[in-house]
Formats: C-alpha cells, sequence, structure tokens
C-alpha cells in the first residue's frame, strides 16, 4: 500500500478521529470484563484439546507437554506477502535444538498470538476480511489438520483507529448464534470513497452499516473477552497481553495486572507489548511508560518480551530479560539504523541489519518519484508550482522560474515540519530542509534550461502554454525526485526513520516468532522464521533463535495495596545498559 497514497491518507484521518475521541474519558476498556486468568487457563487448553486436565493451574500442566506458541505482529497489508506470512504459521520446521547437538521438527503453534495492528491502514471488519482473512484462510483450509487451536491478540494503534470494532470481531470468544459464524473469502476491502459515502448513507437515513457479526480464522478459536489477558502458560511463567490503547495503559487494566502479580509475585514473563522497549537504538519513552505502569523492571524481573510496531526484527539482552522486536507480519518495512553514535547500544541480532537497509534507502528516490510511493508528493508539488504555471501560461516559461523559487521555499518549510523539529537534531533538519528547498527551486529552471536545449536540438518549436505545461510536469517528478532524496538523507542521519522506509514500502525481510513453551516451565524456546523475498523466492531462513530461562524475580514485593481513590505511584523500571555481543 503507497505510503502517500490515498487510501493511507484515509487512514492517517482516521487517526487524527480515534486520537480525539479514545481518550481517558472515552475509554472502550473501562466497559470490558476480562476472564480471569484461572478461567481464560482453562479456555484456552479446553480449544487445543478438549481432553484436557480441567483441574490443572497452567496450560502445559493441562495438556500434559509442550506447548507451541506462534507469535506475529502487523499483520494484513498487502494480499501477496500476507500469503506468504499465513504459509510462514502454517508450516512446521525442521530447527536447530536448543543444544545445537541436532535438528528437531518444530510444529505449528497451538496458539496464534497476534501482537497488534491486525490490518492497514485502519483495522476496520472489510480491511481485516480482505487483508488478512482471505489469504490466510486459502492457505489454513489447503493445510487443515483437524485441530482446533486457540486465537489470541492484542490491540494496536490501527486497531483503535476503528474503535476496536474489527478487532473484536476477530479476537472476541464467540457465543450462542456467533460460535456458528463460519470463514470464507471476502469479496474485497471498500474503497475508502465507498466506505465514507455508505457511512454518509447510512447516517442521514438513520439505518446501520451491516457487518458481519465475527470473522472466524479456519482452524483457530478465539478466547478471549477483553482487549488485554493473562493466563497461566506453564509452572512459574504467566503470558501477559497488554493493551495501551492509543496513548496509556489504563487504571483498569493496570488493577488486573497487578492483581495477578500479586498471586503469583515470583513467575517469570512472556510479556506481550503494543510497543517496543527500544526505538531505532534508543529507549522508548512509550516502553518505558508501560513497563512503569505494569510495574515491572526488565534489571530484576525475568521476562520474554516481545513487541511490535516496529517492522523489523532486533534482540536486546537486559540482565534476566529478553526482548524481542518483531513486527514482520506483512506490512512494509523497517530498515535499521544506519547513523550509529559510539554510545549507541547495538542490539545482539537485527533482520535486515544496517548494510542492507542502506543499500534499499537508495532506491527511495526513484521510488517517491516515479509515483510508486503514492500520488500525494505530486498533488502538493503541483499546488507548489501551479502559481508558477499560471505565470507561465501568460508570458512564458521564462516566467516561471522566479516564482517557483517562493513555492520552493514553501515546500521547504513543509520538509522541517515532516520530519520533526526535535530539541537535539533541529539544526541538521532545517540545514537539510532548506538544501531540499534551494534543489526544488532549481529543479523548474534546470528543466526549462534542459527543456529549451533539447528543443533546440530536436529544432522544434512548441506554443509557449505547450512548453509551460510540459515544464511544469517534468518539474513535478523532479521535485518529487528531490522530496524522495530528502526523506532517504533523513534515514540516513538518523534523523527520521518512518517516512523513508514506508515510502519505499518494500515487501521484504517478514518473519514470525515461533515459540515452545517447555512443560516443566523451565524455559522459553523461540525460532524466529523469516523470509528475505516473500513476492519471490519464499525459502524461509532461520533468522535468530534463543532460549529463556524462566527464574524467580529478585525484587522483593512491591506491589501496592488497593489505593482508596487515585492511581497508585510506580517508580520508573531501569534498563541498564549492556555492550552488544
Amino acid at each position: 500500500m503507497p505510503w502517500f497514497g490515498i487510501r493511507s491518507f484515509y487512514g492517517h484521518l482516521w487517526h487524527l478521529v480515534a486520537s480525539a475521541i479514545a481518550t481517558q474519558d472515552i475509554d472502550s476498556r473501562d466497559w470490558m470484563h476480562a476472564d480471569s486468568p484461572a478461567s481464560l487457563t482453562k479456555s484456552v487448553a479446553r480449544t487445543i484439546d478438549s481432553a484436557a486436565k480441567e483441574s490443572a493451574a497452567s496450560v502445559t500442566e493441562a495438556l500434559e507437554r509442550d506447548l507451541y506458541i506462534d507469535f506475529v505482529a502487523d499483520t494484513g497489508d498487502d494480499v501477496e506477502v500476507s500469503r506468504a506470512i499465513a504459509e510462514l504459521v502454517a508450516s512446521e520446521y525442521e530447527l536447530p535444538s536448543p543444544d545445537g547437538q541436532r535438528t528437531s521438527v518444530v510444529p505449528r503453534g497451538d496458539l496464534l498470538l497476534f501482537g497488534g495492528d491486525t490490518a492497514y491502514p485502519v483495522a476496520t471488519s472489510t480491511e481485516i476480511e480482505a487483508r488478512l482473512l482471505r489469504p490466510w484462510n486459502e492457505v489454513f483450509a489447503d493445510r487443515y489438520d483437524g485441530k482446533t487451536r486457540a486465537l489470541l491478540g492484542i490491540a494496536g494503534n490501527h486497531d483503535w483507529f476503528d474503535g476496536l470494532d474489527g478487532f473484536a470481531r476477530m479476537f472476541r470468544a464467540r457465543s450462542g448464534p456467533l460460535a456458528k459464524e463460519r470463514a470464507s473469502a471476502a469479496p474485497g476491502a471498500e474503497k475508502p470513497i465507498e466506505h465514507f459515502v455508505s457511512w454518509m448513507e447510512a447516517f442521514a437515513m438513520g439505518k446501520h452499516i451491516v457487518k458481519r457479526r465475527a470473522l472466524p480464522l479456519v482452524g483457530y478459536e478465539p478466547v478471549q473477552r477483553a482487549s488485554y489477558f493473562a493466563l497461566s502458560l506453564a509452572p512459574g511463567i504467566d503470558l501477559w497481553g497488554v493493551d495501551r490503547q492509543l496513548r496509556q495503559i489504563n487504571f483498569q487494566q493496570r488493577r488486573f495486572f497487578w492483581d495477578r502479580r500479586s498471586a503469583a509475585p515470583t513467575n517469570s514473563l512472556l510479556l506481550i507489548l503494543p510497543d517496543p522497549l527500544f526505538l531505532y537504538l534508543q529507549p522508548s519513552p512509550i516502553g518505558a511508560e508501560m513497563l512503569q505502569a505494569l510495574d515491572l523492571d526488565p534489571a530484576y524481573d525475568p521476562m520474554l518480551c516481545l513487541a511490535g510496531d516496529v517492522h523489523h526484527y532486533e534482540r536486546w539482552k537486559m540482565g534476566p530479560t529478553v526482548h524481542l522486536v518483531a513486527g514482520g507480519g506483512g506490512a512494509f518495512l523497517h530498515g535499521a539504523r544506519m547513523a550509529r553514535g559510539k554510545e549507541m547500544r547495538a542490539p545482539d541480532v537485527e533482520f535486515p541489519g544496517p548494510t542492507a537497509s542502506r543499500k534499499l534507502l537508495f532506491h527511495v528516490p526513484w521510488h517517491v518519484a516515479t509515483g510508486r510511493g503514492g500520488i500525494i508528493p505530486h498533488l502538493c508539488l503541483a499546488a507548489l508550482f501551479a502559481p508558477a504555471l499560471g505565470v507561465g501560461l501568460r508570458a512564458g516559461p521564462e516566467a516561471m522560474d522566479v516564482v517557483s523559487v517562493g513555492a520552493a521555499a514553501l515546500g521547504a518549510v513543509v520538509c522541517a515540519a515532516l520530519a520533526g523539529l526535535r530539541k537535539a537534531t533541529y539544526r541538521i533538519v532545517v540545514v537539510l530542509a532548506a538544501l531540499a528547498g534551494i534543489l526544488m527551486a532549481l529543479v523548474p529552471t534546470a528543466t526549462h534550461a534542459g527543456f529549451d536545449a533539447a528543443l533546440d536540438w530536436l529544432k522544434i518549436s512548441p506554443s509557449p502554454k505547450t512548453a509551460a505545461l510540459l515544464v511544469f510536469g517534468l518539474s513535478i517528478f523532479g521535485g518529487a525526485f528531490v522530496f524522495g532524496s530528502y526523506l532517504a538523507a533523513l534515514a540516513l542521519f538518523g534523523l527520521n526513520h518512518d517516512q523513508a522506509f514506508a515510502a519505499l514500502g518494500h515487501p521484504g525481510y517478514k518473519h514470525i516468532v515461533r515459540l515452545r513453551v517447555r512443560a516443566d516451565g523451565s524455559a522459553i524456546d523461540a525460532w524466529v522464521i523469516g523470509l528475505v523475498d516473500p513476492v519471490g523466492e519464499r525459502k524461509p531462513v532461520l533468522v535468530d533463535q534463543i532460549t529463556f530461562t524462566a527464574a524467580p524475580s529478585t525484587r522483593p514485593s512491591r506491589i501496592p495495596p488497593a489505593p482508596s481513590s487515585g492511581a497508585p505511584s510506580v517508580r520508573a523500571p531501569s534498563i541498564p545498559p549492556q555492550s552488544s555481543s
């Protein structure tokens, strides 16, 4: 999906609306009733195996074997890439054992965990159905083995853009007639204008837009009743799924997790977060806020923490905690940070690395110029250069140059705002934006000079209006190339990593995480299985392998008593520095 396309712009508008209404004053989670950890533990075990032991305290004890889990995040963008991810999930692999001395077959997960952002740009029911369920169900139907697996998910910001409507239709536990809902092929997502017209028509006539009541995934049964959850995976290991909504973890959710922590204060965690703890090699304030709200400290509380949102793979070690950033489920790629100061700590493993990311970055200018990244930059440049066109149509192409300079100055201001003027980097952003503006001002002049030279060489004499229109069109193309070069420079210098790679929309370097929770609760083995080229040669590669050893927390009891009013105060967790291996 082109980042600067009309459909993505539609998603950004939904973001603005959702951000305005999804505040602490209007919070959908306040009306949720999450299952108790004991109840959800039994539901997951019964879904996986109807003969599971009812009296067991954890899923592995109920199944009397190891538990396999598949984790994927940031799905539902390009249909072909989405199908490739489904094939990764549906396959079993012969992978190295933790001891490194042999290989073993690692089967498909008993439990499928979605780490947020189920579909792009807005996870409505129609987008989820067309971009995720349709390709995934085609694959799962072909490989259906008669087993029922459990389905759990947390919400990302793109899920909240729709107020969790599409998310709930896919992940909320079925009851009554909904339990009989079956998967079917989706007819395709509505175009943004079609959705808007349908919504306006229904609103004006006092009607409701009819949607599917449930969005089933072949072979999987949803078991949760809230956008957050906790359950016991194995002796001494809990699974927590957290919902930050668009801003923060609400008090009701904090109380829920604190109650669970009070009941099992020393358990290790498989923690699923909607945002990572590190963002482009720097500690994320959002990640720190989530840990603070949950009163968790990676330096003392052993956790295997998985998060998406950033479409990249990284492994970080923090004391007894291992953090995997694994947002490789089908959306565009976020490359690795290329500008790395000596004081910056690098992850233990990343996919792709800075060398591959730098090579991809050189494709951005041409990609943007040719419109494959979306036509919004071209429309904006057309608006910027329109006054120059008007002058050129009246007075000839020569008069366009002066007017173009003023338009390009405005373009420089827009470029600076797009990069974000942060205190630490605003000087270099201003310099790059000013350089981009100067080049944009030179584009019409250079285009005009080159156009005249070409006409003289070809001995062609078009009318002044035709010449002005041709110079105008070529200037838009050249201006888009300059804009793409500016985005690439921002990423190259470590100033903004989102815009350039989002505009590139590269489909490669996808991945899922397959986990094995050992039956005795001693450890969790994880394998990261990737595809360098999911639309070409779909050859899975082993990106990373790690074993997380469960251990009791070394911190003393720190759960505060239930307050009479207001939110309790919690101290910020420490993230100790550690040299890269």
